[in-house]
Parts: structure tokens; C-alpha cells; sequence
């Protein structure tokens, strides 16, 4: 994803013949660090906001970008958590909301998470590695190399309004927001980490080719949610509930859970699979994959078929 961003923003600029006014030295700069090491999300958000500018003929505004997005720190790595900032004072948070909110099918609002409610999410991000450190280390490896940064956020209190348990974007690679306001245990702070860092990953696998070709008006029931869903959100949907189960059947087996936390995986294991097996009746029914899309969705089906 790093070497992509920068072929195409060397592109862009190759492109502009002089029009953008972008420092040459400042950008190389900026291209050889992103090429060697992580970035933050922020950098894959500023490069989706210049290719709309251009379209627009606004090249001013794509030059300022352009200044924004070559003046981002060198990113330490992660995954780093933060607490999101008010969105209607502080323009990084408003920009995480924008991105981390963009499906058009569903809108919710995000504020800054309560003192209380950000310490106890990051005691359960820390038990949660714990875990996976102990009884799934590939696992904890995988997740701590796709993302980079994890913002803590709450989601609207008022009853009957839509909120959120994670989000994750196309255009914020490496980057999730999570509802500091769940308290359901390190178990389900697994299951949420694996399930937002497949969305990543499969963000990643097709950044060069779509996973399914049915029309974005198509809508059909989804696995995870109430609401009727775009395919390609079904196959999100669907993949991330194999990774979930796999995440949750992997600590069981490796026998460091206390007993009562073998109860709940044995709840989630099963209640994972049911929701697998909805996801991948739907996929497999009306799905218009791609060659991508079946090579990704195999993996899972046969995953799942094995651990059945």
C-alpha cells in the first residue's frame, strides 16, 4: 500500500507539469520515508483528497494538500492508541471522522470517549494482545503490522440513534476507530481487533482489483448488521467473521483461557460460524465476484468447511 501511494503520487506530480506548486526537496523527502517504513493513516486520507481536488480543477486547494500531506511526522510504527479530538474544533479528528463515517448507506457521529471510558478500552487493548500474545502470536503480529493507529471515540447515548461498535476506510489505511464506551472483556476486544484489521487487510488485497461487480444500489442482507448492505460490504462482512472465529477458536485451543472465558469462546465460536454461514449463503447466491474476490472468499470457506 506504502509503494502504491507513492508511485501514484509521484504520478500525480510528473502529471501536473509545474501546475502544482509542491517542494521538490521536502517531497522526496517524504516519498523515501513512506517507502521505507509505516506511515499514518492520515497520509492515504490527504492522498484521496488531492485526486479530488484535481478532478475539480481546484489546484490551489490540491497544492495545499500536497503541503499537508508531505509535512506528516515520521509515524513510529503501532499500533498507537489515541483518543479521538472534538471533530467541530480539531481538523485531525474531524478528518478521522469524515473518512471513518463515509458510508453513505448509514451515517452515526463520533465525539470524544469519556477519561473512564478511554482508560478501560486501553486496559482491554492491552489484556487482549496479552492474550493473543500467549496463545496466537501470528495473529498479534499481523494485527500490530496492519494497523497503525487505533482512535478511541464514543458513539451518540440518545436511544434509537445509530451508532458504532468499529469502523474502519479504504482511505484511512491502517487506521480504526473503536467505541471506547464497549465494556464486554478482552475476548470480544480480540474479536473486534481481528474483525477491523480484515477489513485492512482485504482493503489492502484489493486495492488493484474490486472483489465483486455487483452495482452499489444492490442491496442484501448482511451477517453483521440490521440494515440491507451493498455486496461488497456482505463480503467484508462475511470475511471478517472467518477471521473472528479463527482468532477466538485459536485461543481456545492453545489452552490459556480461564474457564469462564472458554465458555464465551465456545458462544462466540458458534455464534460465528452461524453468521459465517448466513454471510457466505448470500455471497455465494447472488454474488458477482471477481477472480479476486473467489481466490479471497475460498480461503475463508475453506477455513470455516474445516473447522465445522
Amino acid at each position: 500500500m506504502r509503494s502504491r501511494l507513492a508511485d501514484s503520487l509521484r504520478y500525480i506530480l510528473s502529471e501536473a507539469n509545474g501546475l502544482l506548486d509542491v517542494p521538490q526537496n521536502p517531497f522526496q523527502e517524504f516519498l523515501s520515508g513512506l517507502e521505507r517504513g509505516p506511515v499514518s493513516p492520515l497520509a492515504f486520507s490527504h492522498y484521496n483528497d488531492i485526486v479530488f481536488a484535481i478532478e475539480e480543477d481546484d489546484l490551489g486547494e490540491a497544492s495545499r494538500l500536497f503541503g499537508e500531506l508531505i509535512s506528516l511526522p515520521p509515524h513510529p510504527g503501532g499500533p498507537i492508541i489515541s483518543e479521538l479530538g472534538d471533530p467541530s474544533r480539531d481538523s485531525v479528528a474531524r478528518r478521522y471522522a469524515r473518512f471513518l463515517s463515509e458510508d453513505a448507506s448509514v451515517k452515526f457521529e463520533v465525539f470524544p470517549p469519556s477519561r473512564e471510558a478511554a482508560y478501560a478500552c486501553r486496559r482491554q487493548i492491552k489484556d487482549a494482545f496479552a492474550l493473543m500474545d500467549a496463545g496466537d502470536p501470528a495473529l498479534a503480529s499481523e494485527i500490530r503490522a496492519l494497523l497503525r493507529e487505533i482512535i478511541l471515540a464514543a458513539g451518540a447515548q440518545i436511544k434509537n440513534t445509530y451508532t458504532f461498535d468499529g469502523a474502519s476506510a479504504f482511505m484511512l489505511w491502517g487506521g480504526i476507530i473503536l467505541n471506547a464506551s464497549r465494556r464486554e472483556g478482552e475476548l470480544t476486544m480480540v474479536q473486534m481487533l481481528a474483525h477491523e484489521s480484515a477489513h485492512n487487510l482485504v482493503f489492502g488485497l484489493s486495492a488493484d482489483e474490486p472483489l465483486v461487480e455487483n452495482p452499489p444500489e444492490e442491496l442484501f442482507s448482511s451477517p453483521l448488521r440490521l440494515d440491507p448492505r451493498p455486496m461488497e460490504g456482505i463480503y467484508h462482512a462475511t470475511f471478517v467473521t472467518a477471521r473472528m472465529h479463527r482468532a477466538v477458536k485459536r485461543l481456545l485451543e492453545s489452552g490459556i483461557l480461564s474457564p469462564s472465558l472458554e465458555e464465551n469462546a465456545q458462544k462466540e465460536i458458534a455464534e460465528n460460524a452461524r453468521l459465517f454461514a448466513k454471510g457466505i449463503q448470500t455471497v455465494l447466491r447472488h454474488g458477482k465476484l471477481t477472480p479476486l474476490g473467489q481466490s479471497i472468499m475460498a480461503g475463508a470457506k475453506a477455513y470455516m468447511d474445516s473447522a465445522a
